[in-house]
């Protein structure tokens, strides 16, 4: 509901069609004839979904923004990665979690990766993420390149050969 709100404030070019298709539950077939209702999502193949989903996670990325503007923001659809300094971090990760519910963002905290730039951070980030994310000072792979310690980068590269 939030996100048909939204789209009619954002863009309403396309407002009509996602509010007249969106509205109410969507019905699925299921082989055999029966169906079942989704409440949430879009549906397969509409050629607008992408927009969609891109407008109303501008509302959301301009939110953080606000919140947290010592956080630099990197999105690829629906991943996101912020940098900073590991309080103003963890600022925007908390604010990405409580607020990404409301646009049907959903952090998967076991699956998010605080990658350390040295060792010496670690105890800090450890104190102020506790177990909400995995934390590494070695490095780890970030949406199809590497980042971290000069050995993870080599052995990264050196396997990729």
């Amino acid at each position: 509901i939030v996100g048909l709100h939204n789209i009619r404030v954002l863009c309403p070019v396309i407002s009509c069609y996602l509010i007249n298709t969106y509205r109410k539950p969507i019905r699925l077939y299921i082989a055999g004839g029966g169906e079942i209702l989704s409440f949430e999502g879009t549906t397969q193949g509409d050629p607008l979904a992408m927009a969609w989903y891109s407008i109303n996670t501008v509302v959301l990325i301009n939110f953080l923004r606000s919140k947290s503007p010592k956080t630099t923001q990197v999105w690829l659809a629906d991943d996101a990665a912020g940098a900073s300094k590991i309080q103003d971090l963890f600022l925007w990760f908390k604010t990405l979690a409580a607020e990404g519910v409301k646009y049907g963002y959903l952090v998967n905290g076991p699956k998010s990766w605080l990658i350390l730039k040295s060792p010496e951070l670690q105890e800090e980030a450890q104190n102020v993420f506790g177990q909400t994310v995995n934390i590494t000072v070695e490095g780890k792979r970030h949406l199809g390149a590497v980042q971290g310690s000069d050995s993870y980068k080599k052995e990264y590269c050196d396997e990729l050969e």
